[in-house]
């Protein structure tokens, strides 16, 4: 259903499009009409939600202006910031609005009504959280007659370099681009077909430029055109940087060999690494070491050199809006998604065109 500025479902939009991407896809996935809110905060916003608090004084007033009765019946959310703004609608609505909330709220999942939530992230175990293998995402969009046209450039089978960038105690460096480049181009002048690399948000000039350096920049999207998801579709083994869930995420969804370009840890990352083995277990923070090896396990994620193709039993999307369902009838939703591994790691090479 297409958003409109009068819906009973709010959707608590954040700066982050990965994020952004996975909340609406839930909404798009119910079915129903729903309102999106860009929330837009002050220097403060973060101060609110690690004091667990229930407030909107952290909005600009733009934003906060948007908060305002007639209550939804259902709100959905992501990420931390957004998290008192949900509990301040709930006490506002008189407790009537259901809140559901994915990722890490980084307070009690037992403040809402439902959490889902992946593997990377230290939510606690309760009645009201799902983790699923993978985050919500919207299917692969079939390249256009522009987009058909440029790929023609590239043969078959197509292997594409999702890169993304630095991230929360990780760093990804120009030199782990390179090879991964250089060890698919190799692959390629040997076995045939083509390489492509596409940057994000996240990618640095430095890892574009890298990237650029192997593959030639005619080979290396940085732009808008063509498009990431046409991208995702026209690919027929693709290659992503540990960094980023939602690029994982959709690679695995695509239905694609996919293979884990991996990351270093950074300064402060080393540090901790080093503390948790002192202390003999590890923090409850986001892991994304506990995705990659979940992701591994599954038989969903390889390596550049021997990437592999999982498929998932239940589709996330519709598990988590079952599970949203459940939650608006009050009752618990299902928490276990398993998947079906079928036999070989490639698939079949690729019919011409």
């Amino acid at each position: 259903m297409p958003a409109t500025k009068r819906a009973d479902v709010w959707v608590l939009l954040g700066p982050h499009r990965g994020d952004n991407h996975q909340v609406l896809a839930l909404a798009e996935g119910l079915g129903v009409p729903f309102r999106p809110i860009q929330m837009r905060y002050r220097w403060f916003a973060h101060v609110p939600a690690a004091l667990r608090s229930v407030a909107i004084s952290q909005l600009l007033p733009e934003a906060r202006a948007e908060i305002a009765p007639p209550w939804p019946s259902l709100l959905l959310g992501i990420g931390q910031r957004s998290a008192p703004v949900a509990r301040f609608i709930k006490q506002a609505s008189g407790g009537r609005t259901t809140i559901v909330r994915l990722g890490d709220p980084m307070v009690s999942p037992r403040l809402f009504d439902l959490v889902i939530t992946t593997t990377q992230y230290a939510v606690r175990e309760a009645e009201n959280v799902i983790r699923l293998p993978v985050t919500i995402t919207n299917p692969p969009t079939a390249p256009d007659a522009a987009e058909e046209h440029w790929l023609a450039a590239f043969p078959r089978p197509r292997r594409l370099i999702a890169v993304g960038g630095a991230t929360s105690l990780w760093q990804l460096k120009p030199s782990a681009i390179a090879e991964a480049a250089r060890t698919l181009r190799t692959m390629a002048e040997r076995d045939g077909g083509s390489v492509i690399a596409v940057t994000s948000p996240r990618t640095s000039s430095r890892l574009a430029a890298a990237a650029r350096a192997e593959l030639g920049p005619l080979a290396v999207v940085e732009g808008s055109f063509p498009r990431y998801n046409a991208l995702l579709s026209a690919a027929d083994e693709i290659h992503v940087t540990g960094d980023s869930v939602s690029m994982l995420s959709e690679a695995v969804a695509a239905g694609k060999p996919v293979g884990l370009i991996p990351l270093d840890l950074n300064p402060i990352g080393q540090l901790l690494q080093v503390i948790e083995e002192l202390r003999g277990r590890r923090f409850r923070i986001r892991d994304l070491r506990k995705f990659w090896d979940d992701l591994g396990a599954r038989g969903l994620v390889g390596t550049i050199e021997d990437p592999r193709c999982g498929k998932l039993d239940a589709d996330p999307l519709e598990t988590a809006c079952a599970a949203v369902q459940a939650a608006l009838e009050g009752r618990l939703p299902e928490t276990v998604v398993r998947v079906r591994v079928p036999a070989g790691r490639r698939a079949p090479q690729p019919a011409a065109g």
